[in-house]
């Protein structure tokens, strides 16, 4: 019966023995768990319903703060610049499938914020620059705290290392949140760094897009499932860098 299949694929996992699960535990869109998460005050986030038109938020509060700091052509332009942040986060919100943390939401994430930090900067009204700062603040921390909690929930109480040698050990769900949360962080300091540095003036178009693609190049490189695919590899590379490209206008 189906309690005791699952039960033999689970231990014969345990003991090395790959096998697939069944196809009637499949099922469609298994993944796809709303992005849900409380403001940094704890009140309900205004980001919460809209993580697939994250810009709608931003123009609202344009709407109501900034209308008598710009003109019509003013307020247009800082709203399309605020799209070009927000879209590719957006479109990866949008997506069926895993909906945790992964390397492209935190990737993306990480370039739209510096994106977005350099439009309040160089377009916002002064006046208006710090509660910008602290929508941004909020749209960071709902798109970090709904992937951050989806990932908790779908990592596994436990994971084998090591399946079929002398050395098989258990990797427990704690220990694998928090190696998981070291990288994506030390990512996000990196990638955001690149990006500022570039937005700053610091570095030329030419350099930055090399340093993105050796960055990325290591990572989908290093990828098991990506191992002898070169061609593969360089889809993924070249997709990343197409929408840190339309972000940033280069």
């Amino acid at each position: 019966n189906k309690v005791s299949d699952f039960h033999t694929m689970h231990f014969s996992s345990i003991n090395g023995e790959i096998r697939e699960i069944p196809a009637e535990y499949k099922c469609e869109n298994l993944f796809k768990l709303d992005l849900k998460a409380t403001s940094i005050s704890g009140e309900q986030s205004a980001f919460e319903g809209c993580s697939e038109n994250q810009s709608e938020v931003f123009e609202k509060w344009l709407d109501e703060n900034a209308s008598e700091y710009l003109t019509e052509d003013e307020m247009k332009d800082l709203k399309e610049k605020i799209n070009a942040m927000t879209a590719d986060v957006d479109f990866l919100n949008a997506q069926e499938g895993y909906r945790g943390t992964s390397y492209e939401s935190v990737f993306l994430l990480s370039a739209s914020e510096a994106g977005l930090r350099k439009v309040n900067e160089m377009y916002v009204p002064e006046q208006l620059q710090a509660g910008f700062s602290d929508m941004i603040d909020e749209y960071v921390h709902f798109n970090d705290s709904a992937r951050n909690s989806i990932m908790e929930k779908m990592t596994p109480d436990y994971m084998v290392v090591g399946i079929g040698s002398k050395t098989e050990s258990y990797k427990y769900k704690s220990e694998i949140i928090s190696d998981e949360t070291a990288f994506y962080t030390n990512e996000k300091k990196e990638i955001s760094g690149i990006c500022n540095q570039f937005l700053n003036g610091k570095t030329d178009q030419k350099l930055f897009c090399n340093e993105m693609k050796d960055r990325l190049n290591d990572y989908y490189g290093s990828r098991y499932e990506l191992r002898n695919q070169p061609e593969a590899v360089e889809g993924r590379v070249n997709n990343m860098l197409d929408k840190l490209q339309h972000m940033f206008g280069v």
